[in-house]
């Protein structure tokens, strides 16, 4: 049985139970990069509560999320749209007013792409530095800021951190404002993942003071909810009444905004998944160095993106991880990377292992 390798999001458990005739609680996914702690329990049980409601319409005013993240956000209401996913918003935001092409990272999310072809607007993009040395990966900021005092009429995007390779955005975000503001471009900083790191990481400081800012930030990864789909953006509230106004009615179901509400108001879980995942990024990345045929770029939050050595196929080392339940994200037709990169979550301790047992094992075979 071969696996299929194409440019799509990890975390297709349910064709790879199919394939393997296993059940989903019996795939290791290190393919989606989802809080290795699972739910907020407190969460889970005001969904629980709620189930039974779900004969009923859900809030369309999302009155009581709109009031918990506005006060966690520091963000007046005015200024914050939900949506099913932060990925129904990124195809949203492609749709604003007067956008002539869409920049994006190279390595980057591969939907910023595609909710450019939705609207039928050309992609451009830009390529983030790699260093060998040290081996990683910065943001170009000079090549930037050139392209765009060039150019009128674009929507920016920043991935902080930027995904796969977990780039943080590192500059005095200022310049780069001021100069999309001049030429009339769209700023968006999808923050995704910023959650694992906390408030000092963000962006979103700038979207009370700008007009072009925007901030992307999702509720799946950190609260571990990818199947409920969550998402938010910041805008100055033209932008958020023009993407409220491309978005379905009731885009959040029930269940989605009552676990959120909980959720973002768990602070020992917040406090537990950070230190957790701290330990375990650095554990786990400490094991993948010492394996001289893999080298890994230190991971900022959740996921490390790795390469191969060219003596072995990545497609080899996938099937063999993949007949043992275990999913990892082939990264290899990502612009900027190329044959053997791939792409891994940080999990718990024992799935970890789990999975560096498997590597060391196709390693000596």
């Amino acid at each position: 049985m071969m696996v299929k390798k194409t440019n799509v999001h990890g975390g297709n458990v349910h064709k790879a139970s199919r394939l393997l005739g296993t059940s989903l609680d019996q795939i290791l996914d290190f393919s989606a990069n989802i809080n290795p702690l699972g739910m907020s329990a407190k969460g889970m049980d005001a969904m629980n509560e709620a189930f039974q409601h779900v004969i009923h319409y859900p809030d369309p005013d999302m009155t009581n999320l709109f009031a918990i993240t506005s006060e966690l956000w520091d963000m007046p209401k005015e200024y914050i749209a939900f949506g099913n996913g932060a990925a129904e918003l990124i195809y949203a935001i492609c749709r604003l007013p007067e956008i002539e092409a869409v920049y994006v990272p190279a390595p980057g999310f591969s939907e910023y792409s595609h909710g450019a072809h939705s609207c039928g607007l050309p992609v451009i993009e830009y390529e983030l530095q790699f260093d060998a040395d040290s081996f990683c990966f910065s943001y170009p900021l000079t090549t930037i800021l050139h392209d765009l005092n060039q150019s009128k009429h674009r929507l920016v995007f920043i991935g902080n951190p930027n995904n796969p390779c977990g780039t943080l955005w590192k500059h005095e975000s200022r310049e780069l404002i001021e100069v999309c503001k001049k030429n009339g471009h769209y700023l968006v900083f999808d923050e995704s993942f910023v959650d694992f790191l906390g408030d000092d990481y963000s962006m979103r400081n700038y979207v009370k003071e700008y007009d072009n800012v925007i901030v992307v930030h999702s509720l799946t990864k950190f609260y571990a909810v990818p199947g409920l789909r969550i998402g938010a953006m910041m805008a100055n509230p033209m932008i958020i009444n023009f993407i409220k106004s491309h978005i379905p009615s009731w885009t959040v179901n029930h269940l989605a905004q009552i676990y959120s509400e909980k959720a973002l108001q768990d602070t020992d879980y917040i406090q537990e998944t950070r230190t957790v995942l701290k330990q375990e990024k650095e554990w786990l990345y400490k094991k993948i160095v010492q394996m001289d045929v893999l080298q890994c770029i230190e991971p900022s939050v959740n996921y490390t993106l790795c390469h191969l050595d060219d003596q072995y196929s990545l497609e080899d080392m996938i099937q063999h991880l993949y007949h043992q339940s275990i999913l990892i994200r082939d990264c290899s037709h990502y612009t900027g990377l190329g044959p053997n990169w791939f792409r891994i979550a940080v999990k718990t301790r024992e799935q970890n292992e789990q999975l560096l047992q498997a590597l060391r094992a196709y390693f000596t075979l």
